[in-house]
């Protein structure tokens, strides 16, 4: 182990974690020269670092050090900021995301922001239904923004605020028509991976759309999901991944025909 190869180094003699700079010019120790052995003696440990997951415009993150070794180890923990500091940022952080969706969708549509906005003044039923395509586009966005916006201010906690700014995400293995019980039945599904710092894969949902069926993590498939039955219609698939507390939909896609293994569809 080399200690020029870390930039932290924790002392359980101060409590304290210094720079190298900080070695040299406090206590005269060089990394570049000096031995882990040494190091250790005298109360200095590298630091493992691990990466913040939380929104520190939400939570304010504090490190705490673990000797383990030769080494320390690096975890934190996450306090949430006052609820109105929480909502200000959240409120500003969801307009500027919609505002560089709209920016994308404009770009893309290759016409300028004053074209659009003169071909949106016209009634809907008189305008060209290549100037709708991209209003439509944008209104799915200003729509959900509104949605956002509501939220975060009737929001009672960070954690709730959180599940709005950042919501889950990672790999559902899933998929119909699995065991012989034909394209319309879901299959047993699992999260293989779930990210989230405010909610667990408990407070999750399945929703089908086209049925209006609800499907209850666990009730069925322990840390899973099935329909015990038939739950699509006939060319309608489409599957959203809820929150349970409030409904919201952390995300949609249509279910893949998955007879033999089930298939991983991110999130």
């Amino acid at each position: 182990m080399n200690p020029s190869d870390y930039t932290l180094f924790y002392s359980n003699a101060t409590l304290q974690v210094y720079t190298a700079d900080q070695l040299l010019a406090l206590f005269g120790i060089n990394i570049q020269t000096v031995s882990i052995q040494v190091l250790n003696y005298q109360s200095f440990y590298p630091v493992v670092e691990t990466p913040i997951t939380a929104d520190t415009g939400l939570y304010i993150a504090t490190p705490t050090y673990t000797v383990n070794g030769d080494i320390a180890d690096q975890t934190w923990t996450y306090t949430a900021r006052p609820l109105p500091t929480a909502q200000n940022y959240a409120t500003a952080e969801v307009k500027a995301t919609a505002n560089q969706q709209i920016s994308d969708i404009v770009a893309i549509s290759g016409y300028s922001a004053e074209t659009l906005a003169a071909a949106g003044a016209a009634l809907e039923v008189d305008r060209p239904a290549t100037y709708q395509t991209v209003i439509a586009a944008e209104q799915v966005v200003t729509d959900q923004l509104a949605l956002d916006v509501a939220a975060i201010a009737a929001a009672t906690t960070v954690d709730e605020i959180n599940n709005i700014v950042n919501p889950p995400t990672g790999i559902l293995s899933t998929g119909r028509g699995g065991d012989g019980d034909g394209p319309l039945d879901l299959n047993n599904s699992f999260y293989t991976e779930f990210n989230s710092t405010s909610l667990t894969e408990a407070d999750t949902e399945l929703y089908v759309p086209g049925t209006s069926t609800v499907i209850t993590y666990g009730a069925v498939v322990p840390n899973g999901f099935t329909s015990n039955g038939d739950c699509f219609v006939l060319g309608d698939y489409r599957v959203q991944i809820r929150e349970v507390a409030t409904g919201m939909v952390i995300s949609e896609f249509v279910c893949p025909l998955a007879v033999e293994h089930n298939e991983d569809v991110a999130f």
